[in-house]
């Protein structure tokens, strides 16, 4: 159990790229625009490299976001998992092998994967110190190491997220077919509700 919590956390930790601007604007720009919707969903298409081993992973599926109640991640390839992260709480669901568990995790941990950085987007400049580099944002955690990069569509709509780490791990994720005001309900941040789109079987 304990080795699939961290074969997970490579999955929350490193997410996120796509089609980049030609201007990042600015960090203030980007949290006004998703202040505006209560919630939302985005498909990813996610490249992680483990240097370590050597080992690149790519990973598909869904990320849901509702203000004040959590994010969700839906991984459908190469193994379905289910990720969801409330504070600093993270419960991940692998339904293949019929597990779930449940871990606290630090909150500077927390800030430094995808799931916490959506969560935490209306005050993320509490937590990383902000680079403008011409085409994107670079974000340096104030306490860790490693750095995010960020690149925005011209609506100001996250594209594209470039995560590193201090061992050189990396994931390039890339963001696309956002969906605003779902009007999702609170219970889909629970392991029993099925993946965003998705309907129970009858009787369920």
């Amino acid at each position: 159990m304990h080795r699939n919590w961290k074969s997970s956390l490579i999955v929350v930790s490193f997410l996120l790229s796509g089609a980049a601007a030609a201007s990042a604007g600015t960090l203030e720009d980007v949290q006004n625009e998703y202040l505006k919707y209560p919630d939302f969903i985005v498909s990813f298409s996610q490249d992680t490299h483990q240097t370590i081993v050597d080992k690149k992973i790519h990973f598909t599926g869904t990320v849901s976001y509702k203000r004040d109640t959590g994010v969700r991640m839906d991984v459908y390839t190469p193994e379905k998992q289910v990720i969801i992260l409330k504070g600093q709480t993270v419960i991940i669901h692998l339904p293949e092998k019929g597990t779930t568990t449940n871990q606290e995790i630090p909150r500077e941990i927390a800030t430094q994967n995808i799931l916490g950085f959506f969560s935490g987007l209306a005050d993320i400049d509490e937590d990383y110190d902000i680079e403008d580099a011409g085409e994107n944002l670079v974000l340096h955690p104030k306490n860790g190491t490693g750095f995010i990069s960020i690149w925005v569509d011209e609506d100001h709509h996250l594209s594209r997220i470039l995560l590193k780490d201090a061992t050189g791990n990396s994931s390039d994720i890339r963001l696309g077919d956002y969906r605003f005001n779902t009007g999702m309900k609170n219970d889909l941040f629970t392991i029993e509700d099925s993946p965003p789109g998705q309907k129970k079987d009858a009787g369920e």
